[in-house]
């Protein structure tokens, strides 16, 4: 009997101990299952947070990005959620100073700071303007008897053993006689010949159409004031109505950046913009060039560029000729249509909304203007990611 209670009380104790680990390891393994449920809510609703300040950003694409230059940031700040979350965005510019590349870092986050930190990453970049020598939202007819041909003015002068990359696009029809393109045609609509037309690349018709180009908003402020255009003979300019008009002698057009309604150009009138590194004129209505001459002295199609803008009241076609001497300039006119004639030479590029080639001109497409910055700019498709480590 003495042997046998002092087995007992040894065998409740242990029992009891092991019992008493045995609630210790569950209460601590339930403690344990809400720290990882908390910290996998927790992490999951950073993610969530870090993909809404992605979208947001995209959605509300900051003005101040057009600012940055190569290598800059522009850092958005925490931004509070309604979910208690909240998030930070920063752009970094990644291009070397041409078509520009964006990288987009979001960290997400619940509003408790020492809370977890989810970081991710998407990529937006401009959309090149000129990726075709001419694209059009509508018909496409080149019947001049000239030529199409392209060159890359980074890598050097244009000659005549160029690339045969002057490839179109047209949302609708293509037509091509008594011209030689060297280059590929994609169309919406149909392809057809004419006597003597020639394509050296591919041609695809019945084409899934583009999306139309924007039509650039006109700048507030008015028209470009007097003081900015110089006054001479044959030279006519209203700050009000915004017509310039060239009747005869040269207009030298020095500053970056002109707002008219038209020009229109006649007789020998030269319209020139000596040595700027890039200058643009936008135009509400029209470019009635199909007299006179455009000289950029720059003798780069990059340098100068034409842009329709608005809405206009009196639409109107616009009128280029390269007539008797060599013209650099870009052409975007995706409301208006575009008519190109002259025997000279032009380099550049043109979107339009119907574009007509005649009068035996040769076109040259500098395919380094696909590669200059853009007023567009979307998201990379397939570049979200989540950073390693967060």
């Amino acid at each position: 009997m003495q042997s046998r209670r002092g087995f007992v009380l040894p065998t409740v104790i242990l029992a009891i101990t092991v019992m008493s680990l045995i609630a210790v390891a569950a209460l601590t393994t339930a403690t344990d299952e809400r720290r990882a449920s908390r910290a996998t809510r927790e992490s999951t609703l950073a993610m969530y947070a870090a993909e809404a300040g992605l979208r947001q950003t995209y959605g509300a694409w900051p003005a101040a990005v057009k600012n940055l230059t190569p290598g800059d940031s522009l850092d958005l700040g925490w931004q509070s959620l309604p979910n208690r979350a909240a998030y930070r965005a920063v752009i970094h510019r990644l291009d070397k100073g041409g078509l520009q590349e964006y990288d987009v870092v979001v960290q997400g986050r619940r509003t408790d700071p020492t809370a977890g930190i989810i970081t991710i990453v998407g990529n937006a970049g401009g959309v090149p303007i000129f990726k075709y020598a001419v694209r059009t939202d509508s018909a496409l007819y080149l019947d001049n008897g000239g030529t199409f041909d392209s060159f890359d003015s980074d890598l050097g002068l244009y000659a005549a053993s160029v690339d045969t990359a002057a490839n179109l696009w047209s949302n609708n029809n293509f037509y091509i006689g008594g011209t030689t393109l060297k280059g590929s045609v994609t169309a919406v609509g149909s392809i057809s010949y004419g006597s003597s037309g020639v394509v050296t690349g591919t041609t695809t018709s019945a084409a899934a159409p583009l999306s139309p180009l924007d039509v650039l908003p006109c700048p507030t402020g008015g028209f470009t004031p007097s003081a900015k255009v110089p006054t001479g003979p044959g030279v006519s300019y209203n700050s009000l109505t915004g017509v310039l008009t060239l009747s005869g002698g040269t207009l030298n057009l020095t500053d970056t950046s002109y707002y008219f309604s038209s020009i229109v150009l006649s007789g020998t009138a030269k319209l020139t913009f000596p040595g700027n590194p890039r200058a643009t004129v936008v135009l509400r209505d029209s470019l009635n060039a199909g007299s006179g001459s455009i000289v950029n002295t720059a003798q780069t199609a990059a340098g100068l560029s034409f842009a329709s803008c608005g809405t206009s009241a009196t639409p109107a076609y616009w009128a280029l000729s390269s007539k008797g001497t060599s013209s650099y300039y870009t052409v975007y006119a995706p409301n208006h249509i575009v008519y190109e004639t002259g025997a000279g030479d032009y380099y550049g590029a043109v979107v339009a909304y119907i574009y007509y080639a005649s009068g035996g001109g040769r076109f040259h497409y500098d395919a380094a203007l696909a590669r200059q910055q853009s007023f567009k700019v979307a998201v990379q498709r397939g570049s979200w990611a989540q950073l390693p480590g967060s």
